[in-house]
């Protein structure tokens, strides 16, 4: 709605007859009772989930390695070194030793036969013993794999690591000498996140918090604060932490990433307040706040009030004789 404020500017008796008067093009605007949420915008990136440094294992000529952006899973290869390769198993502990008869039993021994006996390959419960039963499950494993088949498994033969991953920086080339724990290349997650770099101590730094992520071509994901990282000094001296934001559904970022986003932080949340437009404030003599009101049949009424969070382009209402529904007035 538009229309017109009449403003007269009088001094005395003798300016009656002078006045001037001058028409302000208005609008009007609803105050709200509803939830407000007060933001701050800071710029991120879109990235993968933190992965992994996938080391070499067995000394030789690297002969595969898999292109960035290749997806690896458990029971995957990794790369090939002397054409024979070096496979992905799913597990936390790493490979401290070589898997043969006669090893001392511990809990790698059933880590190695979980996945042995997941693919098919092992038929007893896994343990932590290496028997026969190991022996003969890690030798048809080899055979569909192309491999001698010893029924052993040397250091650096496999890689332990935990659900698929995206293969993000390669770190040597195929025809290259390669050593064991040297690195072939990094990963991060398939799970995509928003990382943002705050100040140390920032309120904003605090897992569990909310944020919106403006993500391009897709809209604004909410999510919230699921990591904040060890401090870090830029190239410029500053102390920041990394931060992740996790999207409450991330199957819509698609297959989105390496993009800069903007990450809204919620600073603050007030529970069924009364808001105006920020628009709609007007300067009180002596101080404060007022709005103008617009009542039956136009008219227009000054009200004090007294304001608390700002969100955006509105701002609480915390004290004044407004109600939800009423009319203010705002520019046009």
């Amino acid at each position: 709605m538009t229309g017109g404020i009449l403003l007269s500017n009088r001094h005395g008796d003798e300016a009656k007859a002078d006045s001037v008067s001058q028409t302000v093009r208005t609008g009007t605007a609803v105050v709200d009772e509803g939830d407000l949420r007060g933001t701050t915008t800071k710029q991120g990136t879109l990235a993968g989930t933190p992965g992994a440094t996938v080391p070499v294992g067995p000394s030789g000529t690297l002969t595969s390695i898999p292109a960035v952006g290749t997806v690896v899973k458990p029971r995957d290869e990794l790369y090939r070194v002397d054409n024979q390769p070096v496979t992905y198993f799913s597990g936390a502990l790493p490979q401290w030793r070589a898997f043969e008869q006669g090893m001392n039993d511990g809990p790698d021994i059933k880590q190695l036969e979980e996945n042995l006996h997941t693919w098919g390959y092992l038929g007893q419960a896994p343990t932590e013993h290496f028997d026969w039963n190991t022996r003969v499950a890690i030798d048809r494993w080899q055979r569909d794999t192309g491999q001698p088949r010893t029924g052993t498994i040397e250091l650096g033969r496999i890689w332990f690591g935990r659900g698929d991953q995206v293969v993000s920086d390669r770190r040597v080339d195929v025809g290259q000498q390669v050593a064991p724990g040297a690195p072939a290349y990094s990963t991060t997650g398939t799970t995509k996140v928003a990382t943002v770099d705050l100040p140390v101590g920032s309120p904003l730094a605090k897992v569990g918090g909310a944020a919106e992520v403006q993500v391009p071509t897709v809209g604004t994901l909410p999510g919230k604060v699921t990591r904040v990282g060890d401090p870090a000094t830029d190239d410029d001296g500053k102390v920041t932490v990394p931060v992740t934001v996790s999207f409450d559904d991330p199957t819509k970022v698609g297959g989105l990433s390496r993009l800069d986003v903007s990450v809204d932080f919620v600073s603050a949340t007030r529970k069924h307040v009364l808001s105006v437009p920020v628009t709609a404030l007007g300067a009180k003599n002596g101080g404060g706040f007022v709005v103008q009101t617009v009542g039956d049949g136009g008219v227009i009424k000054n009200v004090s009030v007294e304001v608390g969070l700002f969100a955006g382009d509105r701002v609480e209402v915390t004290k004044g004789a407004l109600r939800a529904g009423q009319k203010v007035v705002v520019p046009a």
